[in-house]
């Protein structure tokens, strides 16, 4: 009952017992309280206990409801606490969250350490909550989130897995995305970094990939070198291929240089890709195979059994065996007693 009415109801009666007393008898009572003599109405008198009562009740609601109303706030608060733990475990990123009610901090605290997946959809949820479940819906139809528009771009971290999920459907969609995890590489997670560079490497050519040599790694620079072709060498020139060798000469492997030369075979006269895969032989020891393979393709059998001699006898036993058949033989070509693919032993 409100506060109000109850006072009201009260004094309603209050008067109308003192009315109904004081037509029954209209006479006077004295009373000594402390050696003060009272003399009243003897329907005030009766009503006096009721207005004690009333005082009473009144002070026993007030302190019930104030009790009820700060139970009922610590309520509110663990409610919202709860549509917050359950808004952050749903964008995989749980936090903590405090709880006032022990009966709920019991079970929800299992929230600040937990994701949540949702399984179909969900009606009668908090706007926040579906807030949640939108973003999830979109990253899952493929789409590109902006969560800088949601204001979740500098809370959710770089490893999240929604935040992975959305950043792979922003690589798929936005070329310049890609351009912009290779130049803030501590931004994004290895995992989108990697795929990043993998895309980049599949679309891009060597004029625009030469920038970011230092970043390329053996994989990448592999993708991009397989897409050069006699018709277009993709930018590919002798300063730029020395750069990225340069910047990956600990990753590549004696396969990846015999690779190299293949493709260079297409875009350089005989003359000058031995002269570059020369100057590498100098360099990196990985490089030799590659460049006695050209010796031998290009049939330069004198300067390949000079290249031997220089080296020990143990060393490149297949290429001294097929140089001694081709001075015997001279039919027999490189292809016709190796297998390329099988020349390194990169293990």
């Amino acid at each position: 009952m409100r506060l109000g009415l109850y006072i009201l109801a009260s004094i309603i009666l209050m008067v109308a017992v003192g009315i109904f007393v004081y037509t029954i008898n209209p006479s006077d009572f004295s009373y000594n309280l402390m050696g003060i003599q009272i003399l009243l109405p003897i329907a005030v008198w009766i009503t006096i206990p009721m207005f004690i009562l009333m005082v009473a009740s009144l002070v026993h609601m007030m302190f019930y409801g104030t009790k009820n109303f700060f139970k009922f706030r610590k309520w509110e608060s663990d409610s919202d606490s709860l549509n917050n733990a359950l808004y952050w475990s749903i964008l995989n990123e749980p936090k903590p969250q405090r709880f006032n009610l022990p009966k709920l901090k019991e079970t929800a605290n299992i929230l600040q350490v937990s994701n949540i997946k949702v399984k179909g959809t969900v009606d009668g949820v908090s706007e926040k909550l579906q807030s949640a479940l939108n973003i999830i819906n979109e990253i899952d139809k493929g789409e590109c989130v902006d969560f800088k528009d949601k204001k979740l771009a500098h809370i959710l971290s770089k490893n999240n897995p929604l935040v992975i999920k959305n950043q792979i459907n922003c690589l798929k969609k936005d070329e310049n995305f890609i351009e912009e995890v290779l130049q803030s590489k501590d931004k994004y997670s290895d995992t989108i970094f990697e795929k990043a560079l993998k895309q980049f490497a599949k679309t891009t050519t060597f004029t625009k990939a030469i920038k970011y040599s230092k970043i390329f790694n053996r994989e990448s620079f592999m993708i991009l070198i397989n897409r050069v072709t006699r018709e277009d060498d993709l930018g590919l020139t002798v300063t730029i291929l020395d750069e990225f060798i340069v910047d990956l000469n600990s990753e590549l492997k004696c396969s990846d240089f015999l690779f190299i030369a293949n493709i260079t075979k297409k875009q350089l006269l005989p003359d000058d890709n031995l002269k570059l895969f020369r100057g590498y032989d100098g360099k990196y020891i990985k490089a030799q195979i590659a460049y006695l393979y050209l010796l031998f393709e290009y049939e330069m059998i004198d300067k390949a059994g000079e290249y031997l001699q220089e080296h020990d006898a143990d060393e490149f036993i297949r290429f001294r065996a097929l140089y001694d058949l081709k001075k015997e033989h001279n039919k027999y070509k490189i292809t016709d007693l190796i297998n390329i693919k099988h020349i390194c032993n990169d293990a």
